[in-house]
């Protein structure tokens, strides 16, 4: 599809997000949609650099000028993206958005992010045991403290919720989820801490963020909170298949055999339980939302997933550390 370009347009992506899986090849996933983009000549890096101006602040011109790629090059790049359907179309009249194709929208993104979360290093460097053990150990207790603050986040979205339906899904999914971190605490007293330790227990400050995110969302956005359902319930360690990776890694590590029983057996009652399917159940009968409250979800979702890129981080860099007290402790005026 032959696609017109101006030397005034400003171009940008599509919310996107960039893999690298073997050396001269790059993956670009946009929502469900894969693309292997080839390298001829350019650096990868020079590449991302171009990629990054694609923002809708800047003319075809600017960019040429700015990254001192060739203006014909250029727009060779933003008319390939634009035929591919990968550059952003705004409708500025577009008032209220139908809710499933908001529905089907947020399941593509949710993939993808889901996907890229599954890219960080953090699981890779545990697959190819990168990492200390205490590593792996401090993955399962940051994910105690995790599973510990439903009650937290999930109240704090009744408390602000206005709509009589919404409220009550969100009723029950609290009666669901408010007493399940024991699952996790008893996997690591299986893996060799004591309950008081781990009820004791710091959380990090990456996981902290993600807390304190999840709940800030749930207060000022009930709409985006149960997007983001379908994010922070389908994670690695919220899935079967993320379970039983964590069940093997546990044993590869020197970890006892089924210590993480417990800890498998909640992430099985959430797929029973189906709590990716939430946002699903509040717009069964809506027809359309207002576009409005469709863009904050969105940058919520999105929010909460760089969230989940600075839990991961903060993993890495706390239980890495062989000075690092674990778990962690709180500190007080007597210590100071």
């Amino acid at each position: 599809m032959a696609v017109s370009l101006n030397m005034e347009q400003k171009p940008q992506l599509r919310h996107c997000t960039f893999f690298v899986p073997n050396q001269g090849k790059v993956l670009m996933i946009v929502g469900d949609q894969h693309f292997e983009l080839e390298q001829h000549g350019a650096e990868l890096k020079d590449f991302l650099n171009l990629k990054r101006y694609l923002d809708g602040r800047h003319s075809i011109e600017e960019i040429a000028k700015i990254t001192g790629v060739a203006v014909s090059d250029v727009q060779g790049i933003v008319q390939s993206f634009a035929e591919q359907n990968l550059l952003r179309q705004e409708d500025a009249s577009l008032e209220k958005i139908p809710a499933d194709a908001f529905l089907r929208q947020i399941d593509k993104s949710t993939a993808m992010w889901t996907e890229q979360i599954g890219y960080h290093r953090l699981w890779s460097g545990l697959e190819n045991k990168g990492f200390r053990r205490e590593v792996f150990l401090g993955l399962i207790m940051e994910t105690y403290h995790y599973i510990n603050s439903a009650s937290r986040h999930i109240s704090t979205a009744i408390a602000h919720c206005t709509d009589p339906h919404w409220k009550r899904l969100l009723s029950e999914y609290l009666a669901e989820e408010y007493d399940h971190a024991w699952m996790a605490r008893d996997s690591l007293v299986n893996m060799g801490l004591s309950k008081e330790e781990v009820e004791n227990a710091h959380p990090v400050i990456g996981t902290w963020s993600w807390i304190n995110n999840l709940c800030e969302i749930a207060r000022e956005d009930t709409l985006g909170y149960l997007a983001c359902t379908k994010l922070f319930e389908a994670r690695g360690t919220e899935t079967l298949e993320g379970a039983e990776t964590l069940q093997r890694l546990a044993e590869e590590y020197g970890y006892p055999k089924d210590c993480l029983s417990p800890l498998v057996s909640h992430v099985a009652e959430d797929v029973k339980a189906n709590h990716t399917g939430l946002l699903e159940e509040a717009l069964e009968h809506r027809t359309h939302i207002p576009a409005v409250q469709a863009h904050r979800a969105v940058n919520n979702l999105h929010d909460l997933k760089h969230s989940f890129d600075q839990y991961n981080d903060g993993i890495i860099l706390y239980y890495s550390d062989v000075s690092n007290y674990i778990p962690r402790l709180k500190v007080d005026y007597f210590s100071l």
